[in-house]
């Protein structure tokens, strides 16, 4: 290996090394670091691809053209610069594609005001504000062109179970017709601001819908309290909010236990001591799946909002 190249690989991994070791949310920021620079490399591919797709005639080879320009041959030269050109546009076509953040669905551009008025009441520390609009587009949204994405009266309805809103607050009956629980009855039990919330009024009222998921993932977040890195805590919140908070202290407890596993550490902790079942159960997934999968789809949602709730 020459100089450069052992100054170039050693010295990067260093940095990445220093990243991760200095990283306070365990490694998450400094993995959304390198995907921000990973991703011009799928431009610079698109567009090696795109030229070569266009300019499919031997001529336009630009190794041959790299040789006959060294021959000074005024054409060849021209060609070459002419292909730079094309190579340059395509960069600036596909390096805006590539950069481009999608942007939040309509509906949730219009109850932004609301998300913030509820935060603001309700749950003022919360560390990330971007995360209440990330697990109401995970909960709503099956594609952010769905009919259902951010609407109110999204439903999701089984012979025995009925998931409301933008929020999916769900009521379960058994085999025989008897109830076994109903989310939203407890949280208004619970919370005199959700008076007015019931099964005959959750689908025409979007902002007491926003409410419920904020005290709903609030209740979670304060009963967590022992947990010190705020960003950990909001992941534990967020698997409690799908899974269950009993659910998750029983697992935090399974880590406690373990040999290296930190209760206080989601990612990479009690992650991986999921103690729901892993019988199938949608598509082929089963609960411990979908609920892990849960905390990781709302967080990769999570930049889409963080502009809408700054502007708002």
């Amino acid at each position: 290996m020459r100089t450069r190249h052992v100054y170039m690989i050693g010295g990067s991994l260093a940095v990445l090394g220093a990243l991760y070791l200095t990283d306070p949310d365990r490694g998450l920021t400094t993995s959304m670091l390198l995907l921000a620079l990973v991703t011009p490399l799928l431009a610079v591919a698109f567009s090696h691809w795109s030229r070569k797709a266009l300019h499919d005639y031997p001529e336009a080879d630009m190794r041959s053209l790299f040789r006959r320009a060294g021959e000074s041959p005024v054409g060849a030269g021209l060609a070459l610069v002419a292909l730079s050109i094309v190579v340059a546009a395509l960069l600036g076509l596909f390096g805006r594609a590539a950069h481009a953040q999608p942007q939040p669905h309509a509906r949730a551009l219009a109850l932004a005001p609301v998300l913030v008025a509820e935060i603001d009441r309700h749950w003022p520390d919360l560390p990330q504000r971007a995360y209440v609009p990330a697990l109401i587009s995970h909960e709503s949204c099956i594609s952010y062109t769905h009919s259902r994405c951010w609407s109110p009266t999204s439903r999701l309805r089984t012979q025995r179970e009925e998931g409301a809103g933008m929020g999916q607050l769900t009521r379960a009956w058994h085999p025989d017709g008897r109830l076994r629980f109903d989310a939203l009855a407890e949280l208004r039990d619970r919370h005199p601001a959700l008076r007015d919330l019931d099964w005959a009024t959750i689908y025409g009222r979007p902002d007491l819908q926003v409410r419920a998921i904020v005290l709903m993932s609030r209740d979670n977040w304060r009963a967590l309290a022992p947990v010190a890195a705020p960003l950990e805590r909001l992941a534990m919140a967020d698997a409690a909010y799908n899974g269950g908070l009993g659910g998750l202290q029983r697992e935090r407890r399974a880590c406690q236990v373990a040999a290296g596993c930190d209760p206080g550490r989601w990612w990479g902790h009690v992650e991986h001591r999921c103690l729901k079942s892993r019988a199938p159960l949608y598509a082929g997934r089963s609960p411990c799946d979908i609920n892990r999968h849960h905390v990781v789809d709302v967080w990769a949602r999570m930049p889409r909002y963080a502009g809408m709730m700054r502007g708002a």
